[in-house]
C-alpha cells in the first residue's frame, strides 16, 4: 500500500484531479484512478482527518500562547475586572480580533479561548490524543464538557476512561458513556450536569464553540 503522506502533502499543482490553477479536472483523472483498492482510499481520507485533529491541537496551543501573551501586557491591552476567584478576564480587543479573523461570533471566540486554556493546562492527555490524531476535535470537546466542574481526582479518572472509549466511538456514543460515568462520580444529591451557582456570584461556565462538545440536556 502506498504511503498516504504523499496524498495529503503534495501541492495543488501536483494533485491529481486539479489543474495547476486548482480547478477541478475531469473525474476520470482524479484521486480515484490512483487507488489500489477501497481500503487505500479510505485510509487516505482517515489520514487527512487525523491531520485535521493535529491542527486543532496546534491551534489550541497557539491560541493559549496568544492569550497568555496578551495577559502579560496589561499596558497594551485592557482586560475587564473580574472577581478574585474567577479566571483572568479576556481583553476585549483579543476577543474582537480573533472573532474577526476566524469569522465567528465573539461568543464562539471566547469559547475557543477557554477551550484552548483547558486543553493546555487541565487536559494535557486529551490534547496529546488530539495532536496524535487518535481522537477528533468533537471528542475532545465532549471530554472537556463532561469533566468540567468535577474535583480533580474525579476529573482525571473520568478523562482517563473517556479517552479510552473515544478511540472506538463516535462523539455521540462517547457522550452517552460520559453522562453515566459523570453521574457515578458526583456527590449524592447533585445533578449530572454542570450548574451555575447563585446569581449574585455567577461562575463562568465553559461553553463549547460547537454543540457536539456540550453535555446533552
Amino acid at each position: 500500500m502506498r504511503s498516504n503522506k504523499v496524498l495529503v502533502t503534495r501541492g495543488s499543482a501536483d494533485v491529481p484531479g486539479q489543474s495547476p490553477r486548482g480547478a477541478a479536472a475531469p473525474r476520470e483523472s482524479g484521486f480515484a484512478s490512483g487507488f489500489a483498492d477501497l481500503s487505500e482510499a479510505v485510509d487516505a481520507v482517515a489520514a487527512v482527518d487525523s491531520l485535521l485533529s493535529s491542527l486543532a491541537a496546534s491551534r489550541a496551543v497557539l491560541m493559549e500562547s496568544v492569550r497568555e501573551w496578551v495577559a502579560d501586557q496589561p499596558d497594551l491591552f485592557d482586560a475587564p475586572e473580574v472577581e478574585a476567584d474567577e479566571p483572568a478576564g479576556l481583553a476585549p480587543e483579543l476577543v474582537e480580533r480573533l472573532a474577526a479573523a476566524l469569522r465567528v461570533p465573539e461568543g464562539s471566540a471566547v469559547a475557543l479561548i477557554e477551550e484552548s486554556r483547558a486543553l493546555v493546562h487541565e487536559h494535557p492527555r486529551t490534547l496529546a490524543a488530539l495532536r496524535g490524531g487518535h481522537i477528533t476535535h468533537a471528542h475532545a470537546q465532549t471530554i472537556l464538557g463532561y469533566t468540567d466542574g468535577l474535583r480533580r481526582g474525579n476529573r482525571v479518572a473520568l478523562e482517563t476512561r473517556l479517552l479510552k472509549h473515544a478511540r472506538t466511538t463516535t462523539p455521540g456514543e462517547l457522550s452517552v458513556v460520559a453522562r453515566t460515568e459523570r453521574e457515578r462520580r458526583l456527590r449524592p444529591g447533585r445533578r449530572a450536569e454542570p450548574q451555575v451557582v447563585a446569581p449574585d456570584r455567577p461562575r463562568r461556565q465553559r461553553v463549547s464553540a460547537y454543540p457536539t462538545g456540550r453535555p446533552m440536556p
